[in-house]
């Protein structure tokens, strides 16, 4: 699975300027990757953000990644 085929995650903590984000093990992430998350609100709204992977605790079921947020950007549906 490669990170551009996206991948589906559980958002565990999210701040102004970081996020902690739950994923299925087997991912290809390395510390410093850049990448963007899409996230809903729950409400109807989605935003994609993007960051760099600042850290990685991952399990042989699960990993664990810390994200620090550069932008935000509402998407219009």
């Amino acid at each position: 699975m490669g990170v551009s085929d996206g991948v589906l995650g559980e958002v565990l903590d999210l701040s102004v300027d970081g996020m902690k984000v739950a994923i299925e093990a087997g991912h290809d992430l390395t510390v410093g990757h850049h990448c963007s998350v899409v996230v809903g609100d729950g409400e109807g709204e989605t935003y994609d953000l993007t960051g760099i992977v600042r850290w990685i605790e991952a399990t042989s079921y699960i990993s664990v990644i810390g994200l620090s947020l550069n932008s935000a950007r509402r998407i219009e549906a």
